[in-house]
């Protein structure tokens, strides 16, 4: 290979990821509480922790599952899949313009229940975390490490607006406390 060939051919996958991050780039961000910050980035990095191997679009519904011990995003619905759900129905989620994600729970997902269980302890895990941690930011930079491709661009943009909606609300700099953790809690009980 000469070396006009290996330069023609240097960057291009860099090209690439940039796309893919000016793509996933925050729009329509507005101020947020604490207590807002905590329960989007939350529920974000839920869905971002989940397997799967496609883009996402904001606005589109998907599917969330806990199969194995493990959460599955999926494209298919309950509906979809019929008598082969993968797992335990959690229930959808949609992923805003923010590029934080939103998740509305199934009626299945009550006291008690396993899927309940799992979040609980999900929560607790996010809580232990941050009190190591000491901020979302190094929270999200610390788990993303280990996560593919997409879901690190994802977590890059959730990073993104947490930092800036929270700027917008004058908290710029100032991580939401781990007490803001407990509305999310509650919301899981």
């Amino acid at each position: 290979m000469s070396a006009h060939e290996k330069n023609t051919h240097q960057g291009k996958g860099l090209v690439l990821v940039l796309q893919d991050l000016s793509a996933a780039a925050p729009e329509e961000l507005r101020a947020k509480s604490s207590e807002e910050a905590a329960e989007d980035y939350c529920w974000s990095a839920l869905v971002l922790s989940a397997a799967f191997g496609f883009r996402v679009t904001p606005g589109q519904r998907y599917f969330l599952y806990l199969v194995r011990q493990a959460w599955q995003l999926s494209l298919l619905s309950p509906e979809d899949w019929g008598q082969r759900l993968p797992g335990e129905y959690v229930g959808y989620c949609q992923l805003h313009h923010d590029m934080t994600w939103g998740l509305t729970f199934d009626d299945t997902v009550q006291e008690g229940s396993v899927v309940q269980s799992a979040l609980l302890q999900y929560l607790e895990g996010i809580r232990e975390q941050l009190l190591q941690s000491g901020s979302w930011e190094a929270l999200l930079r610390q788990g993303e490490r280990h996560l593919p491709y997409q879901q690190r661009v994802l977590t890059t943009a959730l990073a993104s607006s947490l930092r800036q909606s929270l700027a917008l609300s004058g908290h710029a700099g100032v991580p939401p406390g781990v007490p803001a953790l407990g509305s999310v809690l509650s919301l899981a009980q």
